[in-house]
């Protein structure tokens, strides 16, 4: 985890939460939490890419520990979370929460590390834009990483404005080691990262509002974001030195490809609808394979500048949802909208029995073009089904798949979660892609499927 912009901000609001609390020699309400976590996740399929493994079993530890510390009129809070399996391609430290918060009246206001979660939809968020993400584990949950703010929020009777300054820049942990999977055959070169506008401060504004409407309620929030995207572009460059590639060269190369992108906006890859079409008619698994052997060449991260326009509404009424995300994106390369509209409904004591059945349909649409970060959702369906048993054990069981409506391309998940204790729970999850050829940004992940158990204890 790297500070880029604003690195000395954030280790100053850190220091400030960490000093508030050392200073206060009447901590009065502390809680604390924590867990621990070991599984073995089994791959099914021999790695595509060179250095990626051979299918088999790879074991791996989590760890969180969170709280509470109350400080005088406010709090000091801390949300750790930490992960290490055996090759150390899924190694990450996450500081979600490190805050000092604190409420007066009709105002509150928080300084520190903090996640902020703006999503409403079952599927994915479009809305997200503060947080970058810890995209080394994708096919398990989108997680968000803790960021340096200050947080200003008043509650009205309309609804609560926020304001948020964000006090430095966080890179998302990305799958950037050769042994790691739900990677490409490109790696990043996360320590070669190039910025469109490096600012110390970005700035975002949400209104959140509740409405009764008839017999159901209304959930709606606007947002905007005018900072630094926390979602690089991905430029074909050299990632690392190699040979006689040295680093003054590797970094020409790239200052050429930089200047290039930023001139006229090229890349070598183009639009994406053009480079699938000659991917689906061209690319075999044993060229992807060998091109992935390529020393030195891989993709370099290039973070735009952004302004974002955000827009959610949730209609609740008895057991139906109906939720609408939706963000405009304005860029220097492109201007492009990102929504995902749908709903669900829970079928309450299924069958009689004390089960609890939601099902979820969304559709997701983005038409962004090959100049700006790289989705899988551009034109997608999603069915989710959740069964919660209800029972002392709470167990759940969850699926989900996404279907792309262009390519047939299809992403499955399976979750089942039960505790075997009051301090001890069993968690198995899957996943696994299907593909119809290299029409598909998933046909890079095709052999990356896998089934997980994971035990965890809590303290």
């Amino acid at each position: 985890m790297s500070f880029f912009s604003g690195e000395k901000a954030a280790a100053a609001i850190a220091g400030m939460a960490f000093a508030v609390s050392a200073g206060s020699a009447m901590a009065a309400d502390v809680t604390i939490n924590g867990s621990i976590s070991g599984g073995v996740r089994y791959y099914t399929d021999d790695g595509l890419y060179v250095g990626q493994d051979n299918a088999g079993a790879e074991p791996f530890v989590e760890g969180t520990i969170s709280g509470t510390i109350g400080i005088g009129p406010g709090k000091l809070s801390f949300d750790l979370e930490g992960v290490t399996n055996q090759s150390h391609s899924r190694n990450s430290i996450n500081i979600a929460e490190l805050h000092y918060s604190q409420s007066v009246g009709n105002w509150s206001y928080l300084i520190g590390f903090h996640t902020e979660n703006w999503g409403v939809a079952e599927s994915r968020s479009v809305m997200n834009v503060m947080n970058p993400t810890n995209d080394t584990d994708p096919m398990v949950e989108d997680t968000l990483l803790g960021t340096p703010m200050i947080n200003v929020n008043y509650q009205s009777g309309i609804g609560t404005f926020s304001a948020y300054a964000l006090l430095g820049f966080l890179e998302p942990n990305l799958a950037d080691q050769d042994d790691s999977r739900f990677i490409g055959p490109l790696r990043y070169g996360s320590d070669r990262a190039y910025f469109e506008d490096k600012r110390d401060v970005d700035l975002a504004l949400r209104y959140a509002g509740y409405f009764s409407i008839g017999a159901g309620s209304l959930d709606v929030q606007a947002t905007y974001f005018n900072g630094t995207s926390r979602s690089p572009v991905g430029l074909p460059g050299c990632n690392q030195a190699y040979g006689a590639v040295t680093d003054s060269i590797c970094s020409a190369i790239n200052d050429a490809v930089v200047s290039a992108y930023e001139a006229n906006g090229s890349t070598i890859i183009g639009d994406p609808s053009d480079f699938w079409d000659w991917a689906e008619a061209n690319l075999t698994d044993a060229q992807v394979a060998a091109f992935s052997g390529i020393p030195s060449f891989g993709l370099i991260p290039y973070y735009q500048k952004l302004e974002q326009f955000g827009l959610s509404a949730v209609y609740a009424i008895n057991d139906l949802q109906l939720r609408f995300e939706g963000s405009y994106h304005m860029t220097t390369t492109d201007d492009y909208f990102s929504g995902v509209i749908g709903g669900d409904y829970t079928f309450n004591n299924l069958g009689g029995g004390k089960g609890d059945l939601t099902v979820a349909l969304e559709y997701l649409y983005d038409d962004r073009g090959g100049l700006e970060p790289l989705t899988v959702f551009e034109d997608d369906v999603f069915l989710g089904v959740n069964y919660r048993f209800n029972d002392a054990r709470d167990t759940e069981l969850k699926f989900g798949v996404f279907h792309d409506t262009s390519s047939q391309a299809r992403l499955y998940t399976l979750g089942l979660s039960s505790r075997l204790a009051d301090d001890l729970s069993l968690d198995m999850s899957a996943a696994h892609v299907t593909v119809t050829g290299w029409n598909d940004p998933l046909a890079f992940i095709k052999n990356d499927s896998f089934v997980e158990v994971k035990f965890t204890k809590y303290f």
